[in-house]
């Protein structure tokens, strides 16, 4: 990119609310031609948000979009596909049952001719992939059949085929391997130089020193600044601007250093799953929280899943030292799970909070003959939803009418009244207010100073460093480091999470 390039795409003074909650508060963003743009921020920071008002998924609340200095709207993604706006999302959007050609040209004026001549399509195809990408596909082959990372290069062929104007890449090379990642920077230098505009985002912030000519920050919705490798800014400061000035102390009481335990309540053993975990070992004690941090596409996404038998895996999950035969196992042996998306795998949205809180615990609330003791679960819900403060306090409520944070306490609050002693929490406080973040914490210490094992699985690195006893950081599927309370701050674990390098730092490696 040289300093004469024309402004190609300008966002000015966005604005977008969902409901009562802002989530774009004026933030600018601008990208010249022949620009890579890096796009960065914390989880929630809105970048996503940001490219779904430009792509059309989203319609912006008031601001301006401007492309080659004029005015455009764009209400669907067909609006920003006629202006030649490309995305290459961080989901895969691709049909499994097709084959690469049919996928590759599927919705294109190209297909028309080629369907009727199916070895035709598949060397067209081949050629296109290898010389949009640099790697060579069996173009016959069922899109579901490939790898992650081979769907993906049909992703980027696609996009490249369409020749934007300007092309989105969303956590582009989060499935990639080293070699690949070459070939896609090989590619986005190659548009970069005909002209193209490139929004680049990543959490791999030793990736954006490689390939983008500028970064943009943002930090809870709003723009927090931008920064150049290449005017000497460096990681930390990209870091500094992305967690800014709100790095303090975590509000909750810190518990004191858990004593030597005895065996391990939670064991994983060279835990391995397809294509994104690789030899994880993971030991958590009674009175003890470990966490396990990383970035999207670390495999963090997994992670919970697998130790409580809901997800095939390689290696061995081990609840009180005998393998976890199934989530069914592990929820009868006195394991609590609370997963991240709680509408689809935690709460029953029809059902009452006392119905959800009784859950899985009809045994234990239950007289003889299998008959449900309605005196007791009644009595054992209303105590659960004034220990939590669940609101309304009325356990018969339907969940469906409570907020996030409230229905993320009623599925807690099941594990309590079953009394687990071996909790995997998954994203515990995803989208949950402060009030309830703050009752979750409590609780959380609270069974853990009783005894129980906390496995804790967190993006948000004020959850990890406020409450863990030692922090486990993913690296591309691995464990590259292990640091005790002490030792665990957030720039420091968003440095590792980010480069995968430790900057000349100590750190314990965790032995596959």
């Amino acid at each position: 990119m040289t300093t004469e390039s024309k402004e190609l795409l300008s966002m000015a003074a966005i604005n977008k609310s969902f409901g009562t909650v802002a989530v774009l508060d004026h933030v600018h963003l601008q990208l010249r031609a022949g620009e890579v743009l890096g796009l960065v921020g914390e989880n929630g920071a809105g970048k996503s948000t940001l490219i779904k008002i430009l792509t059309g998924l989203y319609t912006l609340d008031s601001g301006q979009i401007e492309l080659a200095g004029q005015p455009v709207q764009i209400r669907r993604p067909a609006d920003a596909e006629a202006l030649g706006i490309e995305v290459i999302h961080q989901d895969r959007h691709l049909a499994g049952r097709l084959t690469v050609a049919e996928q590759l040209y599927l919705g294109t004026a190209k297909s028309r001719g080629l369907w009727r001549h199916e070895r035709t399509a598949q060397a067209a195809a081949r050629a296109d992939i290898l010389r949009t990408t640099g790697q060579e596909l069996d173009t016959g082959a069922f899109v579901d059949e490939l790898s992650v990372a081979q769907q993906q290069l049909i992703q980027i062929a696609r996009a490249v085929l369409a020749e934007p104007k300007v092309l989105i890449l969303d956590e582009p090379t989060a499935p990639l391997a080293n070699d690949e990642v070459e070939q896609l920077f090989g590619t986005i230098r190659h548009l970069r130089d005909r002209g193209v505009g490139i929004i680049f985002i990543s959490h791999y912030l030793q990736e954006l020193r490689q390939i983008t000519d500028r970064i943009t920050v943002l930090r809870n919705g709003r723009n927090a600044g931008d920064a150049s490798f290449a005017d000497g800014d460096s990681i930390e400061d990209v870091i500094g601007l992305m967690l800014g000035n709100q790095v303090n102390e975590f509000s909750h009481q810190r518990r004191e250093p858990p004593a030597v335990q005895g065996e391990p309540a939670l064991e994983l053993v060279d835990l391995s799953v397809a294509g994104t975990l690789s030899g994880i070992n993971i030991s958590v004690a009674p009175g003890e929280i470990v966490a396990v941090t990383g970035l999207v596409g670390s495999g963090i996404e997994v992670l919970a899943d697998a130790a409580t038998g809901n997800r095939a895996h390689t290696g061995s999950a081990l609840l009180h030292g005998r393998p976890v035969a199934s989530a069914a196992d592990f929820a009868a042996r006195a394991g609590a799970y609370v997963p991240s998306n709680r509408h689809s795998d935690g709460i029953f949205l029809r059902n009452t909070v006392r119905e959800n809180i009784a859950a899985a615990s009809l045994r234990k609330l239950g007289r003889r003959l299998g008959l449900l003791n309605a005196r007791k679960e009644r009595d054992t819900a209303s105590e659960l939803v004034q220990r939590l403060d669940i609101r309304p306090a009325n356990p018969e409520a339907v969940a469906s009418g409570l907020s996030g944070g409230n229905q993320q306490k009623a599925v807690l609050a099941r594990w309590l009244a079953k009394g687990s002693d071996v909790l995997v929490l998954d994203q515990p406080t995803s989208g949950v207010d402060v009030g309830s973040r703050a009752h979750i914490y409590a609780q959380i210490s609270q069974l853990v100073q009783q005894g129980a094992a906390a496995l804790l699985v967190s993006v948000d690195l004020e959850e990890v460093v406020g409450l863990a006893d030692r922090v486990l950081v993913l690296y591309r599927g691995r464990i590259i480091a292990e640091l005790p309370s002490s030792e665990a701050g957030t720039e420091r674990i968003l440095h590792l999470a980010s480069s995968g390098q430790t900057a000349g730092t100590s750190r314990e490696e965790v032995k596959a």
